[in-house]
């Protein structure tokens, strides 16, 4: 028998033991709940009606007895005596009707067993009774508070000793009648409880029973399989530590023995693999060789990423101050910095191009749309692990002195391009093309003339605003392109800048809105309100001399606030 077809009968005998369960705690519950309603809906109501018969009854008699005690007897006492003797006589018809109506609908309820209705009938016998005495024990009152109306007192006093011959029908008589109610009740309390613990028993003992066929049939047919799973353990274990496993010994045919040929088959294929990327791994992107083996080499898609291009600000400068291993061990260092940064958050380093950095983000490594938010906060945290490197840049240029100052400049941008293997049939590269490439390498290259050190696109910053502080700096056509893009300046992450810049933000948003509808006056006061804030901004600074151009030739009327860059 396989595995498969074990584990089926188990589950089967299981689920019938539980169905039986089931029924049986169904059946039992169904009786609980028809004896709890009868309670609720047919005894507990009759034993209130009764109680209140009871003391109504006694109301009606005290109350006339006590008229009958008032000597003189006056007008608003009187009447107040027979409109109480009326609201009680009125409740104790009330309250009779109700009992009997009540009593007739639970002997016909099939709620009931045989000897509860046989009880019911007994209850509606005496009952009935009781209540054919009601009317004479009414009458009586009648006839006492109409003598006192007339002002017979005696004949009166004569009437109210006609309410001694209902004092058993309403004394021990309708006692009786309660007591039986509550015995009713009673009884069928103790039946629900009995059931309940019932149940418990019934429940326990079968849940122990499953559990014995359970475990035993588990115990029969896991005898056979644990051997074999104990080898697939230990070589997973190898694996998980680091290290291929050894093949395992197929000591079955059923599906412990498949899955170990199928663990054999998969051991040799990580070590095939491990080869590879042991091999292309300092070339390519590990992440991206296992993608390329799973896959194949021969792949190529347009997705939607962000690419990043960063470039170390005068850097010619700085190597000629530099010997060239002085060259080498600051790129390396350098590089070794942010490279870590880009892949600690999902990032590939594309290239090195001179000083520069290509990088890209892209879906699976980074969830949906947030390649943009990963390639921004990568960008800033490159920012903060160079503020670092520029104290180690000493020992690592060899000049104690007057170091090199270390300024970056990035670009970002995020759009549709061809990611995958590119190149001749001799050598290939797994990189990205496209116009959003070209638009970040544009971005990258106009830090200078706007003084700043990170730009972003319109789509980057639209996908990213909710990790990242940015400032929309200007709407331009970059070289080799008619198409207008807004550009932005990263400022910080989300929550995490000073007043002062956020200040800033805003009298150059003020300013920008100024200059594009050709306010020049109130454009130049905004940009120079940034200027006195912050002496250092670049971008205001950039606008005032933009302005000062403009005002000597002025745009068209129906000009859009584009500024052409008309060079790389």
């Amino acid at each position: 028998m396989t595995i498969r077809k074990k584990i089926f009968l188990l589950a089967g005998i299981l689920l019938a033991l539980f169905g039986a369960v089931v029924g049986v705690l169904a059946i039992v519950q169904k009786l609980d709940s028809d004896q709890i309603s009868n309670i609720a809906e047919y005894e507990l109501p009759l034993t209130r009606l009764v109680a209140e018969l009871d003391v109504d009854t006694d109301r009606y008699e005290l109350g006339i007895l006590r008229a009958l005690r008032l000597d003189p007897l006056n007008p608003p006492e009187l009447a107040a005596a027979i409109a109480a003797k009326k609201q009680v006589g009125d409740e104790l018809r009330v309250d009779a009707d109700a009992a009997t109506a009540l009593i007739a609908k639970a002997i016909k309820d099939r709620g009931y067993g045989t000897s509860e209705r046989v009880e019911l009938a007994r209850i509606e016998g005496a009952f009935k009774y009781l209540i054919r005495s009601l009317e004479g024990f009414l009458a009586t009152g009648e006839q006492v508070m109409a003598a006192l109306v007339d002002g017979r007192r005696e004949d009166a006093r004569t009437a109210s000793l006609g309410f001694a011959k209902y004092a058993q029908a309403f004394g021990p008589d309708l006692s009786e009648v309660r007591l039986n109610l509550a015995g009713l009740t009673d009884r069928a309390t103790r039946d629900v409880l009995a059931r309940q613990r019932l149940n418990t028993y019934l429940s326990f003992g079968l849940f122990l029973l499953a559990c014995g066929i359970g475990l035993g049939v588990s115990a029969v047919g896991s005898a056979r399989v644990v051997g074999g799973l104990r080898q697939l353990v230990v070589g997973t274990r190898a694996i998980e530590a680091g290290s291929v496993s050894e093949p395992l010994s197929i000591l079955t045919r059923d599906e412990v023995g498949e899955l170990a040929l199928s663990f054999n088959r998969m051991v040799e294929e990580l070590r095939t693999r491990e080869r590879i990327k042991d091999t292309f791994g300092k070339f390519v992107d590990p992440r991206i060789v296992s993608r390329l083996i799973g896959s194949g080499a021969e792949q190529a898609e347009r997705r939607t990423l962000t690419i990043f291009f960063s470039d170390i600000k005068d850097f010619s400068g700085i190597s000629e101050q530099l010997t060239a291993s002085a060259v080498v061990n600051l790129l390396n260092s350098y590089f070794g910095t942010v490279a870590e940064v880009i892949h600690a958050h999902r990032g590939f380093i594309d290239k090195y191009i001179g000083d520069a950095v290509m990088a890209f983000w892209v879906s699976p490594f980074s969830a949906g749309d947030d390649h943009a938010s990963d390639a921004c906060l990568a960008a800033l945290a490159q920012q903060e692990a160079v503020i670092q490197l520029r104290a180690q840049l000493p020992e690592i240029t060899g000049m104690r002195r007057n170091p090199p100052e270390l300024a970056i400049r990035m670009g970002i941008a995020t759009g549709e391009a061809v990611v995958g293997t590119i190149g001749s049939d001799s050598s290939r590269s797994y990189t990205v093309i496209g116009d959003t490439v070209n638009l970040a390498s544009r971005l990258e290259s106009i830090n200078k003339l706007y003084g700043t050190s990170l730009i972003l696109s319109e789509e980057t910053y639209r996908t990213a605003q909710h990790v990242i502080e940015a400032r929309e700096l200007d709407l331009i056509t970059v070289a080799g392109k008619t198409e207008p893009v807004r550009i932005y300046e990263a400022m910080g992450r989300a929550g995490e800048i000073a007043p002062e810049q956020i200040q800033l933000r805003e009298m150059y948003a003020n300013g920008l809105a100024a200059y594009r509808r050709q306010d020049w006056e109130e454009a130049q006061r905004c940009f120079e309100s940034c200027q006195l804030g912050d002496a250092q901004d670049g971008p205001s600074r950039l606008f005032i001399e933009r302005i000062s151009l403009l005002r000597s030739s002025p745009p068209p009327a129906d000009w859009d606030g584009v500024w052409h860059f008309k060079e790389k």
